[in-house]
């Protein structure tokens, strides 16, 4: 009895962590450029939009690009998520670094503060 029940409490945790870790769906409309970013990931309304390429422009002209609004959700998924100032400049420094081929921590934390204060990430 006592092993079948260690067993059943065993299976029961692996179910569970598996369940909490599994990553959300992704958004069924495959034509938008957000295709593939989980829906529960905030979205920028059109002025908010509009603002934050404005502040990215300001931080680097060439930061704003046809991905940046869906590598900004990415970062406030982030954000949300408690993930710690190191890793929060890791990713934007890995999320940006195509467009900037050398962003440094401090234009990484102003890309961060800039989502931040977008008011879409919430």
């Amino acid at each position: 009895m006592k092993n079948t029940t260690a067993i059943a409490l065993a299976l029961l945790s692996v179910l569970l962590t598996a369940a909490c870790s599994a990553s959300p769906s992704p958004e069924p409309s495959a034509g938008t450029p957000t295709a593939g970013l989980p829906a529960s990931l905030p979205k920028p309304d059109q002025t908010q939009q509009e603002t934050l390429l404005a502040a990215l422009a300001k931080i680097n002209p060439r930061l704003p690009d046809g991905q940046a609004v869906d590598k900004a959700r990415r970062l406030c998924g982030r954000l949300l998520g408690q993930s710690t100032a190191d890793q929060l400049i890791a990713a934007a420094k890995t999320e940006f670094s195509g467009d900037v081929p050398a962003l440094s921590d401090e234009d990484a934390q102003r890309i961060i503060s800039a989502i931040g204060a977008n008011g879409f990430c919430r």
